[in-house]
């Protein structure tokens, strides 16, 4: 009997779930088809050829996930629209439930209200930030009131915050009073637990090791070092460093398999088992694919208990039932949906095999055998979150499935030997047999994580097209009966493969199109060059940790994961911040930017160092005016103002045999530098005339004595040109661009 007949219902119902998160921003049609596909399997369950207690489960699992959609739907169309529902200045009370530093300057405290405008049903979870000093008086359960006017985020962080039921933020705050002083909440009381046991086991083993096992256990992630976190990504095992039923599962099984060495009965056994994961739950802050998981296992240990049978589909179905209904955010989790459809995979996986596979007849089969099944669960769980790791993220590993299995392993063993450590560390070092094997787990991410062709983009239609495709036949193969299912496991594990090597193919052919990209966005001037397999972005004009995230849109566009060298043309305070974004998500090898000229560029070098010496990217300091060679372009700096002086002026040129580009900030064509910059710009083909640095705003105008240009390409609003000017460079052939805010191909 297949899967479809012998659970139409579990099956359908994980399926719907899983195609909802494609549908995060809401719209009547496919609330529609979701309804409709949660309804059908209690149609299907009528049908006369099903048992009467197959029947009853499908009910009730149809009614509570049914139920648990449609709340969750009501709640945010409804209940929690707050910046929709109040327009202006708004009397809000409440209490503070998170607190949790923003900046230097202000603190981001998270307030549960308890009335807006005294409004019935106007309870809502909203983001308020107060001075430090202020935000230091108002610890977790202060009630507080105040006055302010309500906002929803921006499009880039809506998901987000809407996932964890962040419904607003509160702007021109007004009149605050506080109305009772909190003692430690819930929250701040498990997260201080965290924070002992995090130092706890780190005094025990060392920081290195403590970072990791804080990571694995708790979910604690703040003194993992960048480039782990980088390297864990690229190679597709970063879930291992966030709380997941993976996790949970471990623990669990471990706990269970000790006590049955004790002679444990099975019942108490799952009883005992059922605590702990309730109790893990509450400790890592009820994580959605912990809670995921642990509802699963207690779903499961129920159904065991009571008939002596495991469903795993009906429990994850149960599951991430239950999870939407107590916690309607959750719909608009990823981190949900890749848990439950990764799970889906691997259940589904585990069901044939289990059916098809003979007991080994001796250890050496038993080991391949296990490998072999190893690698088929991180190919399924791959393949069920395929669509919507690839359309949220962007990208794929291509060593996904064999470091998942190589990985979970040492993590096992090191989860294990964690949890003994902070049992009898103090008497017995059991930390000292933890420290290699983070040390291996650490070389070996290193090792894997290196290289372009690791984590590639997946930004190319045709890519896009084959895994919507796959996605699609790798459900149907869940669903529809089919003769040959071995056939159409290799077939589909061949697909998946071929749909790894693909992004590789389209980067090296990509790869070999020489070609420079200038990108501008008002405060931002980019170039990224692209020759014979090296990547080169050079960063001008201003830095901050919000134009960062320009230049990784920038470079995902290009589909560029991996950089050669970064270049910085001058000194700024702010580098560090953008630093810390672009180092976290691209590999960069090499940092160049100009030898420090004065004190404030040697502390700001510094303060650079500090920021890339946790990452494996080298710093370079250029000490003549050659910045580099990137394939057949050859980059020169002509000019760059020392810090200091106030502003962020430069000038570079990229060089190859048929075309002389210039970048030259506007700030540069008046005064002393004008006649040094005019002679620049005669000697070439394109022209860019960018950002100018925060302090310089005077007008120019620009004069037609630059006949013999290509392209000029205007970023500087400051900047302007004369309708007879504009005539002239036009009936010359050149092409003018003013004030672009996308991408511009110089040359391809």
């Amino acid at each position: 009997m297949n899967i479809f007949r012998k659970r139409p219902l579990s099956l359908i119902l994980c399926i719907a779930l899983g195609v909802f998160f494609l549908f995060t921003y809401q719209s009547p049609l496919l609330r529609l088809i979701l309804i409709v596909a949660s309804i059908l399997p209690l149609i299907i369950s009528l049908i006369p050829q099903f048992k009467i207690k197959e029947k009853l489960l499908a009910r009730i699992i149809t009614i509570v996930a049914l139920g648990s959609m449609l709340f969750s739907y009501i709640y945010f169309d409804v209940y929690f629209a707050a910046y929709n529902r109040f327009d202006g200045v708004v009397k809000i009370s409440g209490t503070v439930t998170d607190v949790s530093p923003s900046s230097s300057y202000s603190t981001k405290l998270t307030v549960l209200t308890n009335d807006v405008n005294g409004a019935p049903f106007s309870r809502y979870n909203i983001t308020v930030y107060f001075p430090k000093a202020e935000a230091a008086s108002m610890p977790e359960g202060t009630e507080i009131e105040f006055e302010a006017t309500l906002h929803g985020f921006s499009k880039e962080s809506r998901g987000y915050n809407t996932s964890i039921g962040l419904s607003a933020y509160a702007d021109d705050v007004e009149n605050v009073k506080i109305l009772k002083r909190g003692d430690r909440g819930l929250t701040a009381t498990l997260a201080h637990y965290k924070e002992y046991l995090s130092r706890y086991i780190t005094m025990l083993t060392d920081s290195e090791s403590g970072a990791l096992l804080s990571a694995l256990l708790f979910g604690r992630k703040d003194n993992l070092s960048g480039q782990l976190k980088l390297d864990f990504q690229r190679i597709g095992i970063s879930h291992m460093l966030a709380l997941s039923g993976m996790h949970l599962a471990i623990l669990s099984l471990g706990i269970e398999k000790l006590l049955s060495i004790f002679g444990v009965k099975k019942k108490i056994r799952v009883a005992v088992t059922s605590v702990f994961i309730l109790l893990y739950m509450a400790l890592t802050g009820f994580s959605l694919s912990v809670m995921r998981a642990g509802f699963m296992l207690i779903t499961a240990s129920v159904l065991f208990m009571l008939s002596r049978t495991r469903d795993s589909i009906t429990s994850l179905t149960v599951a991430v039932s239950l999870i939407c209904l107590l916690d309607p955010c959750a719909v608009f989790s990823t981190s949900l949906w890749l848990s439950a459809l990764a799970t889906l995979g691997i259940i589904v996986l585990g069901e044939y095999t289990f059916r098809r596979m003979k007991k080994p007849k001796n250890r050496l089969y038993a080991v391949l055998r296990a490998i072999w099944l190893g690698i088929m669960a991180s190919v399924f769980a791959i393949s069920a979150t395929l669509a919507i790791s690839t359309f949220t993220f962007g990208g794929i590993s291509c060593l996904g499935m064999i470091t998942t299995l190589i990985f979970s392993l040492i993590a096992e063993i090191i989860m294990y030997l964690g949890c003994i450590t902070l049992i009898i560390g103090w008497l017995i070092p059991i930390g000292v047999l933890i420290n290699p094997l983070t040390k291996i787990i650490t070389w070996l991410a290193a090792f894997f994580s290196s290289g372009e062709f690791v984590y590639l983009s997946t930004n190319y239609l045709i890519i896009s097209i084959l895994i919507i495709i796959y996605t699609i036949l790798f459900y149907l193969f869940f669903v529809v009966s089919v003769k040959e299912k071995r056939k159409a496991i290799i077939l589909l594990t061949s697909v998946f493969i071929s749909l790894t090597i693909l992004p590789v193919v389209a980067g090296v052919i990509k790869d070999f199109d020489d070609e420079i990209i200038y990108a501008s966005d008002s405060k931002c001037d980019e170039v990224l060059i692209r020759s014979e397999n090296e990547v080169c972005l050079i960063n001008s004009a201003q830095y901050s940790k919000n134009l960062a995230y320009t230049s990784l849109d920038l470079l995902e566009k290009a589909n560029v994961t991996y950089l050669d060298k970064y270049y910085i043309t001058h000194y700024s305070w702010s580098i560090d911040d953008e630093l810390d974004v672009l180092l976290s998500s691209v590999l960069i090898e090499k940092i160049y930017l100009p030898a420090p000229r004065n004190d404030d560029e040697k502390t700001i070098l510094n303060v650079i160092r500090k920021s890339v010496e946790d990452y494996r990217t080298k710093i370079i300091l250029l000490e003549s005016n050659m910045l580099a060679v990137v394939g057949e372009y050859k980059i020169h700096l002509l000019y760059s103002v020392p810090y200091g002086e106030g502003t962020s002026m430069n000038a570079f040129r990229i060089i190859n045999d048929d075309k002389i580009i210039t970048y030259v900030s506007s700030g540069l064509l008046e005064g002393k530098t004008q006649t040094e910059m005019e002679n620049y710009i005669s000697e070439s083909d394109v022209v860019i005339l960018g950002e100018h640095g925060k302090k310089y705003k005077n007008k120019t105008y620009m004069y037609d004595y630059y006949k013999d240009l290509e392209s000029l390409i205007i970023n500087s609003e400051n900047l302007f040109l004369t309708q007879s000017v504009m005539q002239k460079y036009t009936e010359n052939g050149c092409t003018v661009t003013a004030h672009p805010k996308d991408e511009i191909y110089i040359e391809d």
